[in-house]
């Protein structure tokens, strides 16, 4: 492991599906993982506007009762409170699930960031595969890394334009310049698509891309533990996470 690697998480990451079934929920639980496995503090953060499965993935330790909902609507609380809203994988990441009982609003995460940022966590945020809807403008405010999932197949890559373009109309190119596209392939017979294509034709309008390779234990549709990834697995989610790093500390992509 290089020392980039070592890099901690930027305060805030946005991990968006190209399309459903993209990836976006275990790419968020990956990185998150991977920054607690590390010793740091951080919270994987359910930003679908009614409520993803991101708890029911990942909570091998414990799945609270409690939602974000109900956390952002108690105002200022102790740590401890604060804990008992979250579910917790064995890797040590706390996550922030929405119960679905009412749909997302810019309020909450204007009152999440606060809450997030007085305790010095990074949050990594599933936004499933919508970028446009306007309760995500409090997390749109700051230049945080965007870590783009798209399928390895070819009709996700051809659909990875109209997610691209989204970013390009909601951002700017400043938004394009700091996403990581990151391929995610859930064939367990190999890539079956050219990556370096995509790379040679994505080349000067994203930071970069990732790849994140085929998992068995990914691939069970079973509540995810961390330490049972395959070993190349938990490295992409490395490489990914320090990307998001390089992005955040304005670093040009790695050569």
């Amino acid at each position: 492991m290089t020392d980039q690697l070592l890099h901690p998480l930027p305060v805030s990451t946005l991990v968006l599906g190209a399309c459903g079934g993209a990836g976006a929920t275990t790419t968020t639980l990956g990185l998150a993982n991977t920054a607690a496995a590390r010793g740091g503090a951080v919270v994987a953060v359910d930003a679908t506007p009614a409520g993803g499965d991101v708890a029911e993935r990942g909570a091998d330790a414990a799945l609270s009762v409690s939602g974000l909902e109900q956390l952002v609507a108690a105002g200022p609380v102790a740590d401890d409170v604060f804990d008992g809203y979250c579910s917790r994988t064995s890797a040590g990441t706390r996550i922030l699930n929405r119960l679905g009982d009412q749909t997302a609003s810019d309020g909450e995460f204007h009152t999440l960031t606060g809450l997030l940022r007085a305790r010095g966590v990074s949050a990594v945020h599933d936004l499933g595969h919508r970028l446009r809807a306007a309760y995500l403008a409090p997390l749109l405010a700051t230049p945080s890394p965007i870590v783009l999932v798209v399928p390895c197949r070819a009709d996700a890559f051809n659909r990875l334009r109209s997610a691209l373009q989204s970013i390009g109309d909601t951002l700017g190119e400043p938004g394009l310049a700091r996403t990581v596209v990151t391929v995610s392939n859930q064939d367990a017979t190999g890539w079956q698509v050219d990556v370096d294509l995509l790379r040679e034709y994505l080349g000067g309008q994203v930071w970069g891309v990732e790849t994140i390779p085929y998992d068995e234990h990914l691939g069970m549709g079973i509540v995810i533990d961390h330490s049972l990834l395959a070993s190349d697995t938990r490295a992409a989610y490395e490489r990914v996470s320090a990307a998001a790093s390089a992005v955040a500390e304005g670093r040009p992509e790695r050569v």
